[in-house]
């Protein structure tokens, strides 16, 4: 059965969902990133079932709601604003919208016996230069959403296959014990904080002994402090040095023609578009949202969960929470112009 939520577990909960704890010194260690502001041009009216993709909550940029462009690869021409931070220790400059600052949040409990809780943040006004090029519909703001800030330029952000999904690294590890039966393996030396959830796992074994890891069998959990690795399925025999003690972990990179931007934690949508055969624990691509586990460079990237398989994919902002205007859409016409937002996100 479904575990119920208090009301004052529904208060830490929303805290974390917001990143009001973000101003926190340890930012990247212990919350999630700030809240953006965006505003979007699709005419879309939020459901359950929503995914980000070039068709839906598209920010307003040149090209309007083409369905084969949809103002992606382009900038705004609206005065829609670039992220000016308000923290120096995150650089999104790149991206286009107001960046939140997790501390403005403020929670209160409301209804019967303070059971529904509710964030608010201040006022936030978006002011405009004046009308979209000719032939567009970037002009026209149908409602706003909140993701999570990523510093991707609009040269990458949305357009149709900009990353390529392929065969990236393999870690070994040559010091991991475990027991027969048990869902776990122990790294006792090297660390495993290059290991994350989802990497795809091998257990090379001395010739002639059993092979204790299932060939589809993945990294479920990591415990940094303790160097214990959690598999989704038990162990077929005992890891030790005499059997062979060095596990193979795999993981597919992205790729990216131009500068991606991001930086460790930052949480993105990929689309993926799957190509090519996968066997064993290369399960393919899933289109999801994923937090950027590493940064191999400026075009490379690796995301936790990890990702298998080969193919293109479609970065794109994730959303986390969206609202169509009651009355929109409404239309930027003149310099000046301001489309006003009041946040209210509520947990009951």
């Amino acid at each position: 059965m479904a575990l119920l939520v208090p009301a004052i577990g529904e208060v830490e909960s929303l805290r974390y969902l917001i990143g009001a704890n973000n101003h926190v010194p340890d930012l990247q260690d212990t919350s999630p990133r700030n809240l953006v502001l965006k505003l979007y041009s699709s005419n879309t009216t939020p459901a359950d079932t929503d995914e980000p993709s070039r068709q839906k909550y598209y920010e307003p940029y040149a090209g309007g709601p083409d369905a084969a462009l949809c103002g992606y690869g382009t900038a705004p021409v609206t005065g829609y604003p670039a992220i000016v931070n308000n923290r120096t220790d995150q650089d999104y400059t790149a991206n286009y919208g107001i960046l939140l600052n997790g501390s403005r949040w403020t929670l209160k409990r409301t209804g019967t016996s303070g059971t529904t809780v509710t964030a608010s943040y201040p006022e936030q006004t978006f002011t405009f230069s004046g009308d979209a090029a000719a032939n567009t519909n970037a002009d026209y703001i149908y409602g706003y959403c909140l993701a999570r800030a990523n510093n991707m330029p609009v040269e990458l952000l949305g357009v149709q296959n900009a990353a390529t999904i392929g065969v990236g690294t393999a870690i070994e590890k040559g010091d991991v014990t475990g027991q027969l039966g048990n869902s776990f393996i122990t790294i006792n030396s090297g660390g495993v904080a290059d290991v994350t959830v989802g990497m795809a796992m091998t257990h090379l074994a001395i010739s002639g002994n059993t092979v204790g890891i299932a060939t589809t069998s993945k990294v479920s959990g990591v415990d940094i402090a303790t160097g214990t690795v959690f598999l989704d399925s038990p162990l077929l025999a005992n890891i030790l040095v005499a059997t062979g003690s060095t596990v193979r972990f795999d993981i597919s990179k992205i790729s990216t023609a131009v500068d991606h931007g991001l930086q460790n934690g930052d949480v993105i949508y990929i689309e993926g578009n799957q190509s090519g055969t996968t066997t064993g624990a290369n399960l393919g691509i899933t289109s999801e949202t994923y937090t950027v586990h590493s940064v191999n460079g400026n075009r490379e990237f690796f995301t936790t969960p990890a990702m298998h398989g080969t193919g293109t994919g479609t970065l794109l902002n994730s959303v986390f929470y969206a609202e169509r205007f009651t009355n929109g859409p409404y239309r930027i016409q003149n310099p000046g112009d301001e489309i006003k937002v009041t946040l209210n996100v509520t947990l009951e």
